[in-house]
């Protein structure tokens, strides 16, 4: 049960971080539109992220106990108020980003780095957590990365349809954050609780 709990979990994670690159573009719209130049600086964006997110988490999983579950608040509290500003006051502010930046390619840049580019990360940073989770729960190392990343995508796939097809068409961006932050809080809390029955990493 505990086992089937966790893959669900990683699946919502993985449905989080991609469904929120979507609803990210939706808010970028109004402000800096939906060109190439755009979507390079947003898909940029996420995937500094998620790779600074897998360092950091590779660092934290190999971190003992008491430090480990210390980081792992701490990165699922920065997810949940960053992520929070981004659903309260994204709107307004990408008006004062516009405002403050005559070229439209800093604002954006500004724009994509100060709302998404933190939750994300710190999002990220569970997905190596949970390789070393199964790991230490005797899954092969090779193995253990195999599932967490396999299912993860397919959430990453999820995200993307259940966003674009069911979601965006029906509810306005901002409602739609909300969701994202709700879910965040209470999956991460769950991962949480779950990770930290990992037993201690291996000394090297």
């Amino acid at each position: 049960m505990t086992l089937l709990a966790f893959h669900s979990l990683v699946v919502v994670l993985g449905i989080l971080s991609m469904g929120f690159q979507l609803l990210a573009s939706r808010l970028l719209n109004p402000h800096f539109g939906s060109s190439i130049i755009v979507w390079a600086w947003l898909i940029s964006t996420f995937l500094a992220a998620f790779s600074l997110g897998s360092m950091l988490g590779g660092w934290m999983s190999a971190q003992p106990r008491s430090q480990r579950s210390r980081w792992q608040i701490s990165a699922a509290s920065l997810a949940v108020l960053t992520l929070a500003f981004t659903a309260f006051f994204g709107r307004g502010t990408l008006d004062h980003i516009e405002l403050a930046f005559s070229e439209p390619g800093t604002g954006l840049l500004v724009s994509c780095f100060g709302l998404f580019f933190v939750p994300v990360t710190m999002l990220s940073s569970f997905g190596p957590q949970c390789v070393q989770y199964l790991a230490a729960r005797g899954t092969a190392p090779g193995a253990a990365s195999g599932v967490i990343y396999g299912i993860s995508t397919v959430g990453n796939i999820a995200g993307v349809m259940l966003t674009a097809f069911a979601l965006i068409p029906h509810f306005p961006v901002s409602t739609l954050l909300y969701l994202w932050l709700a879910v965040a809080i209470l999956s991460l809390a769950g991962l949480i609780a779950i990770l930290r029955t990992a037993p201690e990493p291996a000394a090297t």
